[in-house]
């Protein structure tokens, strides 16, 4: 099982804000357009995962987040989208 690096700053039910652009450059462009500049709640922290088979630094801590999506698609969505976005790209909101 690989090693756990670093548990990360968020706690489940934490509400964070996605930024417009991460905090220090990033090779990981998995963070959905949609949800920049968006509020979300900490659903999940998975840390960071040390894996020298996959990359050779690891990568910042992951999240899974919940937005109300009348927040990203407006008002008449009343459903939830829940995204998985890494630490570099989230602030405290």
């Amino acid at each position: 099982m690989p090693e756990i690096a670093d548990r990360g700053r968020f706690a489940i039910g934490d509400v964070v804000r996605v930024r417009m652009s991460p905090t220090t450059p990033t090779i990981n462009p998995r963070t959905p357009p949609y949800a920049l500049g968006h509020v979300g709640t900490v659903m999940k922290t998975y840390g960071s995962v040390v894996n020298p088979q996959d990359h050779h630094l690891p990568y910042s801590p992951l999240y899974t987040l919940r937005f109300e999506a009348s927040q990203i698609w407006g008002p008449k969505a009343s459903h939830v989208v829940v995204a998985e976005v890494h630490d570099e790209w989230l602030d405290l909101a």
